[in-house]
């Protein structure tokens, strides 16, 4: 329909399909496949039942509560080291999901915890593309940004991430439950193998394993030496199934095949990312942006400061959907001038184009949240909606009350 109204023919059309494929976003579809594929070597091998018997054992994550919040900061994490959200719950849920599962968590859940704190890492890491694109246009140092708008933001999503998760715990995991299939059984059973093929099958499973985690952290250790951010995080998935199938001594053949067993449920995610880029593209040519900040610019500016940082997080989060760092450098190319026209510190405009730029995937349900949905394996988009809308909020009001107090 957009490309309609902009009178675009097939050709063109056809094109803005192609440049998709090459877009950030359907990079992103493709880290959540590439992530299923090394889920379902990890599974194969054994290491991530191995995994997930040291972690149930050792740390009795064994508890929906403990569950969640060692979730919460295992996203978070490597959203942090890694520079992507989706690249780095990729690589998480294959060990997670089992644990979680076990521990009485739903998909929905999970997805829940994906989002929420999986962006906090972003919020947090000092090479992820929202944290350099921060810097770049304020000028402000990692430390500055920290303490103006990284921390606080993530304070909040963490708190509302939490509780909302605990909230709906009970429904969603009656309505929307793993499967058996899901949860690896701690226990030992008799399976009929031999004792001596089950020994060696075990020492080949615990090779797998240490593959798995040593190339796991170091390629994610490396990565940061060399701040490889979003674009490393692909090597690091393709060479820790290639690693840890080999240390699992599969043929390259069962690899391959293994590997593609778990991708190919995701192939429909893929291309709905790829989707996403013409979409964003004939919003932006028709003028919708530029349209809406004609309309809302006489109010803000007759509003005082706080009125004005308002109705710009207002118009970031609710009136510019797309990439986070797109709409960080469109806001401050927007309104920066007006900014600097009437005084207000840098220290909180830095707020704004966080809370403006970030919690936009919160309010609409597109690239980070079906993104965590198909890693979770979670079918439940009520839920996030309500969660989205919620967090969003949260941290809208945080704002309010921010520039209020400082202003």
């Amino acid at each position: 329909m957009l490309a309609l109204l902009w009178r675009e023919g097939l050709v063109g059309v056809g094109s803005s399909i192609r440049e998709g494929l090459s877009s950030f976003l359907g990079y992103i579809g493709l880290l959540i496949m590439a992530g299923a594929g090394l889920g379902k070597i990890a599974e194969k091998t054994g290491a991530a039942g191995n995994l997930v018997r040291f972690i149930m054992v050792k740390f009795k994550i064994n508890t929906p509560s403990k569950a969640i919040i060692g979730t919460m900061f295992c996203s978070m994490l490597l959203s942090g080291l890694l520079g992507t959200l989706a690249g780095a719950n990729a690589v998480l849920a294959p060990v997670i999901i089992p644990i979680v599962a076990a521990a009485g968590l739903s998909p929905s859940v999970l997805a829940i915890i994906f989002q929420g704190a999986g962006t906090t890492g972003l919020f947090l890491g000092p090479f992820t593309p929202p944290m350099v694109t921060l810097m770049e246009l304020t000028g402000l140092s990692y430390t500055q940004i920290l303490i103006s708008a990284s921390i606080p933001l993530a304070v909040i999503v963490w708190i509302t991430t939490y509780f909302f998760s605990k909230k709906v715990l009970s429904k969603t995991l009656l309505e929307h439950a793993y499967t058996a299939e899901d949860i690896i059984d701690m226990e030992n059973s008799d399976d009929g193998i031999p004792d001596k093929d089950r020994e060696t099958k075990k020492k080949t499973s615990l090779q797998a394993t240490w593959a798995f985690l040593i190339t796991l952290f170091g390629l994610i250790g490396y990565g940061v030496i060399i701040e490889g951010g979003s674009t490393f995080a692909i090597i690091i998935i393709l060479i820790t199934s290639i690693v840890t199938g080999l240390a699992g001594r599969l043929s390259l053949n069962e690899m391959v095949e293994t590997f593609f067993e778990g991708a190919k449920p995701l192939v429909w995610l893929f291309f709905q990312f790829v989707l996403f880029t013409p979409f964003i593209y004939y919003i932006e040519k028709l003028g919708g942006f530029e349209a809406l900040a004609n309309l809302l610019m006489p109010f803000v500016e007759s509003g005082g400061k706080a009125a004005l940082l308002n109705m710009i997080t207002v118009l970031g989060v609710a009136g510019i959907p797309g990439a986070s760092v797109a709409q960080m450098t469109i806001l401050n190319e927007m309104f920066i001038g007006v900014i600097s026209g009437v005084g207000i510190p840098i220290t909180v405009w830095v707020m704004v184009l966080l809370v403006g730029s970030q919690m936009t995937e919160y309010l609409y349900p597109v690239g980070d949240t079906l993104g965590a949905m198909g890693i979770a394996r979670s079918r439940d988009l009520k839920s996030m909606i309500i969660f989205g809308i919620v967090a969003t909020v949260m941290a809208v009001l945080m704002v309010f009350v921010y520039t209020i107090i400082i202003i």
